[in-house]
């Protein structure tokens, strides 16, 4: 299965990418990367059997804040988790009217990492909401079987 990615390059702390309506499946790694700086808004989508459905770049050479807001999502993971962000750069993941089917509350939906621009692997430091990196509450996020 062919994995069709889509990247947010560029160099400006205000552009935006808007992704309203759509879906993606089968993805055996992210269907979204951030690479540059700004603001990624996810609406009104779908994902099935992915790796993560969004990552800000945890080891490119120029690292930048980096942000994420999802609302109106449906997913269907196979292992999550929906978002990987890294609070050393203040990344935020904001998250509204999530609905994760087929799985238990175990599926993470943000985690947390220590980014970094010399190219090594990122260190997971923590997942879940935090108010300040990963922002959610539960009722943000709806479970069904």
């Amino acid at each position: 299965m062919r994995t069709v990615r889509s990247t947010l390059q560029g160099s400006s702390s205000s552009q935006t990418m808007t992704i309203d309506t759509g879906g993606a499946k089968g993805a055996t790694d992210k269907i979204f990367q951030h690479n540059g700086p700004g603001t990624m808004i996810i609406r009104n989508f779908c994902a099935q059997d992915f790796g993560k459905m969004y990552r800000s770049c945890g080891n490119c050479n120029s690292q930048y804040a980096r942000h994420v807001e999802m609302d109106n999502v449906m997913i269907i993971p196979r292992a999550g988790p929906l978002a990987g962000i890294n609070t050393n750069y203040n990344d935020t993941a904001k998250f509204t009217r999530i609905t994760v089917r087929g799985a238990t509350n175990s599926i993470r939906i943000c985690e947390r990492y220590t980014g970094n621009s010399t190219g090594a692997e990122p260190v997971r430091t923590g997942d879940g909401a935090d108010g300040t990196y990963c922002i959610y509450s539960a009722s943000d996020i709806t479970w069904m079987p």
